[in-house]
């Protein structure tokens, strides 16, 4: 099985695509508290298996080809260190905020692959 080398923590970078996506999902005032939580926690690394990831958040997993796990793929393949994914949990619901295709990546790599992710609940 090949090695996924992780980041040891988030960037501001990382931390605003993740708002981009939450502001489709939350009001503001949501967004705002989940980003301040994750840019407190962005260096807290959990581990969790890729299948697990997948389908607690209730998301499907993306196809082989799409051109952005295939970008994924290319790094683990070069050993270059994925950002951690980000996930907030809110009302029971878990969302993966930004590492979508890295999840989906690592879930190709192997199902049981670990995935590095920055975990934070909100209210």
């Amino acid at each position: 099985m090949q090695e996924i080398k992780w980041a040891e923590k988030v960037t501001k970078k990382d931390i605003a695509a993740a708002k981009e996506y939450l502001n489709l999902v939350f009001s503001p005032k949501v967004v705002q508290a989940a980003a301040a939580k994750l840019e407190k926690r962005r260096a807290t690394i959990e581990k969790f298996k890729a299948k697990d990831v997948l389908r607690a958040s209730h998301t499907q997993l993306l196809p082989e080809t799409n051109e952005d796990v295939r970008a994924e793929f290319e790094k683990i393949l070069k050993h270059i260190p994925l950002v951690p994914v980000l996930l907030v949990r809110r009302s029971d619901k878990l969302f993966i905020a930004d590492g979508y295709h890295r999840t989906c990546a690592a879930y190709y790599i192997h199902k049981d692959s670990e995935v590095h992710c920055v975990l934070v609940g909100i209210e």
